[in-house]
């Protein structure tokens, strides 16, 4: 019988689908992040994973990048990379078993989302300064900002922020910081790899949402390549917000936490 490829092997192209073009930027943006601070990347063929500090949801985790035959390593390979009491986040684009009952938490089920390349950008909010980051101080405000707007509360509790080194930024990854009279307070950022614009990292100080700045910092991002199309994973609180700017819900991933 004719082989019929289902688009996860290694050999397949990036881009094969928008889906993996996701799954394959975000393991990109782990490998860049941890290159960037120094830390080990688990790279199995299976998943990618780091541990990029020992504090925050979103800096120990990991991304299933092929769909697996059996998942009884997910629970080991997530107590391998850090130690017991560090949260360590699973991401992955398939259904998985459920593993409330190995003691992991079921964080959610987030929507995948996914935009064309092109389109007529937001208008512009008066008073609003997005700039890209691109130097040393700009990188610290990013940070900051991102950990009290999301907010991250458990990521910087002795206000030393060490998760963006300057070593991020110069390549693949683009940070967007937004500002309103001079004091940063919206975040973006944009991971261009495997053909798309990855964006995440937005945030919005809440007493400035409802004015669209979370909307102009995640098309900053969008189009970080104006000629790439770009994906994002999204909250269900967010999602009417990106659906305005042309992304569209393609499947839900599933979010697991352990610690």
């Amino acid at each position: 019988m004719e082989h019929l490829a289902d688009g996860w092997a290694a050999t397949d192209a990036p881009h094969d689908t928008l889906m993996r073009a996701g799954v394959l930027s975000l393991a990109d943006r782990i490998t860049h992040h941890a290159a960037a601070l120094g830390c080990t990347v688990s790279d199995d063929g299976r998943w990618v994973a780091a541990a990029l500090a020992e504090r925050g949801m979103f800096s120990c985790a990991g991304i299933v990048v092929r769909p697996p035959d059996e998942w009884s390593w997910v629970v080991p390979a997530l107590a391998a990379l850090a130690p017991p009491g560090v949260a360590k986040l699973l991401m992955s684009p398939f259904p998985t078993p459920d593993f409330r009952r190995d003691g992991l938490q079921l964080v959610g089920h987030p929507p995948f989302m996914v935009r064309p390349a092109g389109g007529t950008p937001p208008a512009p909010i008066p008073g609003l300064e997005i700039r890209e980051v691109l130097n040393a101080g700009d990188l610290l405000a990013f940070e900051r900002t991102l950990i009290e707007a999301y907010p991250i509360a458990d990521m910087d509790p002795d206000d030393a922020p060490t998760l963006f080194p300057p070593q991020f930024l110069g390549g693949a990854s683009h940070a967007f910081l937004g500002l309103v009279d001079g004091r940063p307070v919206a975040t973006a950022s944009a991971h261009v790899a495997a053909g798309v614009n990855h964006v995440e990292f937005v945030s919005t100080r809440s007493e400035h949402r409802g004015r669209g700045i979370g909307a102009a910092l995640t098309w900053a991002a969008t189009v970080a390549e104006p000629a790439l199309p770009a994906v994002l994973i999204s909250s269900d609180d967010g999602r009417g917000v990106y659906e305005a700017l042309g992304y569209l819900p393609i499947i839900r991933w599933t979010l697991w936490l352990a610690s």
